[in-house]
């Protein structure tokens, strides 16, 4: 068994500096061999950053060598099915840029592809290896909240893409604020309160930035369990109170992030005693040094990926079931 997961990087823009920053701190389980991008200044730079001694203009000249056991794909989701199945195809492990894809039939293939290769599919849902995440569904598995039966979720951020840049276009993106970054929040709901079973959802674009697509979204959610969820999602916000947070109520405990984790636990008979802060190992990367750490690990020891296709495919069916409800303006099932 290799010691190390040997990583070409294909896609050298914005959210590259989040995944190198993860590379250069797992140096002793991650190699970075290559990157790749059309601009090759671009290329150039990351390689610079992580050491790696191939630089690239096209995947294609990457994916036949024998040094690479790995790609980690960041490039604009209508791009995401084409590369991950022609690395498949050569024999590369997975890792993708959240969505999964744009749409099911493509994730369906996504899937199918590395199933067939044998290779593992990872999708970056960074988020839920941060730890403040980790330490919440730990906390939820272990009951100390009890039975939830609500949750709120926000995400808060201003956003004013370049002229031409395919975040601003609704075709390559999937869509607005919800496609881009609600998509986290809504795999979030997920994993921690449950699966969904019914969604209602509204939808506005402002005008206060160039987004042509929803800059402003609230979803209201219905899990299986019977618990409510609700995500506010924003790209216009010059000046908010967060960036990102989260609140649970179960019929025994409160948890939030709002400046730290913070625990209370509650009971029928007794009062409240209050929040406890609860300790959280430093990370500053948002998590994306523990998702690339989980990635190698998952490669090297043979282990499913927690963010695996199956699981992306079941936020990007979430995702479009919320598009659906704001376009129809009703209640739609998951």
């Amino acid at each position: 068994m290799a010691d190390k997961l040997h990583l070409a990087l294909i896609g050298c823009g914005g959210i590259s500096r989040a995944h190198l920053e993860g590379i250069v701190q797992l140096s002793d389980l991650v190699e970075l061999v290559a990157t790749c991008d059309l601009d090759r200044a671009r290329a150039q730079a990351a390689a610079s950053k992580a050491g790696a001694q191939v630089v690239c203009e096209s995947y294609h000249e990457v994916l036949p060598r024998e040094d690479v056991d790995a790609v980690d794909i960041l490039l604009p989701h209508d791009l995401h099915c084409e590369v991950t199945v022609a690395a498949a195809a050569a024999g590369k492990h997975v890792l993708c840029e959240k969505p999964i894809a744009p749409s099911v039939e493509e994730a369906e293939e996504m899937i199918a592809a590395c199933e067939a290769a044998g290779v593992k599919l990872m999708i970056g849902y960074c988020e839920r290896y941060a730890n403040e995440h980790a330490a919440a569904k730990k906390l939820l598995d272990e009951g100390a909240l009890g039975k939830p039966y609500l949750m709120r979720i926000d995400h808060n951020q201003w956003v004013w893409a370049p002229e031409g840049h395919w975040l601003n276009d609704p075709e390559k993106l999937g869509g607005g604020t919800v496609a881009g970054s609600g998509t986290h929040r809504l795999d979030l709901l997920r994993w921690l309160n449950g699966e969904v079973k019914r969604v209602a959802a509204f939808f506005h674009t402002t005008g206060l930035t160039n987004v042509v697509a929803e800059d402003t979204a609230t979803v209201i959610l219905e899990h299986e369990s019977g618990a409510l969820g609700e995500m506010m999602c924003c790209w216009a916000v010059r000046q908010g109170p967060w960036y990102e947070c989260f609140w649970i109520y179960g019929d025994r405990g409160t948890l939030h992030n709002v400046g730290g984790l913070k625990l209370a636990r509650t009971s029928p008979d007794k009062p409240p005693t209050g929040f406890e802060s609860v300790p959280l190992p430093h990370d500053d990367s948002g998590g994306f040094r523990e998702e690339m750490r989980h990635f190698a690990q998952c490669v090297l020891h043979d282990r499913e990926p927690l963010t695996n296709g199956v699981e992306a495919l079941k936020t990007l069916q979430l995702v479009q079931a919320v598009y659906r409800a704001a376009q129809e303006r009703r209640v739609v099932e998951v």
